[in-house]
């Protein structure tokens, strides 16, 4: 039993944690306007923390310096996904309108999961202004910064892509 709670299962309950967070934050704080505003300031500064670290460890890697381990770089990117979904679910609560077909969480997840992969299924899609720029965020992030992670790293730990 040990060996569950062990380095090799850290992301998986990283994973866990991240997901039992994202579902239980308190996104009303009694539903006032002040509350929801100061929720979606606590959203957006965890994005830029954790695209801040994401950033760093970039930079490690493409000067040669010992990165961090491929779990790392998984429970960052889990991290990073259920970011930009609360982000999303709290910008539909703020205003409903911004993202069609996006009313749960798990829509929001969805959303997030589509956009990164650039599936785009278009069932839950941006319509206003400030979800597309949120969107094209996301989409420029995960092509410039998330691409380049994963293939320095693929380079410092086989020599080549």
């Amino acid at each position: 039993m040990s060996t569950l709670f062990g380095a090799r299962w850290r992301p998986v309950w990283s994973g866990v944690g991240l997901l039992v967070a994202y579902y239980a934050f308190p996104v009303g704080w009694g539903d006032s306007a002040a509350g929801v505003v100061l929720s979606l300031l606590l959203t957006a500064a965890g994005l830029g923390l954790l695209g801040y670290t994401m950033i760093k460890e970039l930079d490690h890697l493409r000067h040669g310096e010992e990165g961090r381990s491929t779990r790392a770089l998984s429970m960052l990117l889990v991290a990073l996904v259920m970011a930009f979904s609360l982000a999303f679910f709290i910008l539909n609560l703020v205003e409903p309108d911004q993202i069609a077909g996006l009313s749960t969480r798990t829509d929001a997840l969805y959303f997030t999961l589509s956009t990164m992969a650039t599936v785009g299924y278009g069932d839950v899609h941006a319509e206003g202004q400030l979800a597309r720029g949120l969107v094209s965020g996301l989409i420029v992030f995960n092509v410039v910064v998330v691409a380049s992670l994963v293939r320095a790293h693929t380079i410092k730990r086989h020599g080549t892509y």
